[in-house]
């Protein structure tokens, strides 16, 4: 009797609904002072398709060919992206029922700076490769190996950055998993290997004809392409792409100080208290990976988003209890260490101010600013931001 009243006295002394109402209130502040409509740019990871010529992010525009001329209206693929923002956003939400920790994370992540952020690149294809990313901890808490590998697979078609986000999330999720029921890498990472191991044949120059007959066929359905530049990236190989896009000052007032934050909280038990070393340092990496895309990208600040979002995503899909291996048991810090280490990364991440995309300024707390905000959101549906 006294086992089964336990579950019920817990909930009692730690209701979720608590965090739930304060993640609401992050939440909604967020979505106020960041959300757009979907930019011109982000309209073509939604529109290149397999059929036009384009392997690279052309899955997602596969999927929707059967859309026909409608998957060049931006309405059309607006609502989708809407739509996709608001299962991620949901999906994210719902994580924070998987314990304090993550509760407490999501709170922060939404009352700063990144939450306005990951409002404001609604459209973009990081939302999608968040919902894959949960599918595939779901899938391989349930041993659905083949299946989370196929989802990996999609997620590198969907947006190659997926190999320093969704892959290295998995690799730290299987570091968690029991010695039994860690499933063989081989079998893990043989679909994804092939997907992006396909890409850089692929992703060498698009024809000049291609990119033409991509551009009629969108002025034939009636919606000219809004941002044509976009397809200047395929006319390069994926290789020439590769640079050093970091600024000195983002060194030393960025990248830094969030890995040493990092590094502090999770390598010695902040984040993941019955952890082993090895998991600790699996965890690390994953959290670190998206950080490599600044030598492949100029979003820089898109790419510190993507490697805090790690963090939200390890917390909420990691299991409770650490797998039983061999070996010494690791240390278990006290709740009160565990908030100290978190606390230069807390600092970090409530203090960290970056420019948002495309010139937009987050929405100020002003009365004026919160009755204007559905015309200002109705003016940009007429007149999207271009970038």
């Amino acid at each position: 009797m006294t086992e089964a009243r336990a579950p019920d006295a817990a909930a009692r002394t730690n209701p979720w609904w608590l965090w739930g109402l304060v993640q609401g209130v992050c939440l909604a502040l967020a979505f106020y002072r960041g959300f757009r409509a979907p930019s011109l740019w982000s309209l073509n990871y939604y529109q290149l398709s397999w059929a036009d010529g384009f392997l690279r992010r052309g899955l997602l525009g596969t999927l929707l060919l059967p859309l026909g001329c409608a998957r060049f209206d931006p309405h059309v693929i607006w609502m989708i992206q809407c739509a996709v923002l608001a299962a991620a956003s949901a999906v994210l939400f719902s994580l924070g029922r998987r314990g304090t920790a993550v509760a407490l994370a999501l709170c922060v992540f939404w009352a700063s700076r990144l939450g306005t952020q990951f409002f404001n690149e609604v459209g973009y294809p990081d939302q999608v490769l968040i919902l894959l990313a949960v599918a595939c901890g779901a899938l391989l808490s349930r041993g659905r190996v083949w299946a989370t590998a196929l989802v990996l697979a999609a997620a590198a078609l969907i947006h190659e950055m997926a190999a320093f986000t969704v892959l290295p999330l998995v690799l730290a999720l299987r570091s968690r998993l029991p010695l039994g029921k860690r499933p063989a890498l081989w079998k893990l990472l043989t679909p994804p290997a092939l997907a992006l191991a396909a890409l850089p044949y692929f992703a060498t120059s698009v024809p000049v004809a291609t990119l033409l007959r991509y551009s009629g066929h969108a002025l034939a359905c009636g919606h000219p392409l809004g941002r044509p530049d976009f397809l200047s990236y395929y006319r390069d190989s994926l290789g020439q792409a590769l640079h050093c896009y970091y600024l000195g000052p983002e060194w030393f007032g960025m990248l830094l100080p969030l890995a040493a934050s990092l590094a502090l909280w999770i390598l010695l038990g902040g984040a993941f208290p019955g952890a082993l070393m090895g998991e600790r340092c699996a965890a690390l990496l994953a959290c670190l990976c998206p950080l490599l895309l600044g030598f492949l990208g100029a979003d820089r600040n898109r790419w510190l988003l993507l490697a805090l979002l790690q963090v939200v995503l390890l917390l909420g899909l990691s299991p409770s209890a650490s797998p039983s291996d061999p070996g010494p048991a690791p240390s278990r810090p006290g709740a009160w260490r565990r908030a100290t280490l978190a606390l230069p990364l807390l600092i970090f991440v409530l203090t960290l101010r970056f420019a948002l995309f495309d010139g937009f300024e987050a929405r100020p707390l002003d009365l004026d600013a919160i009755r204007g905000f559905g015309a200002d959101l109705a003016g940009q549906w007429d007149r999207p931001p271009l970038r």
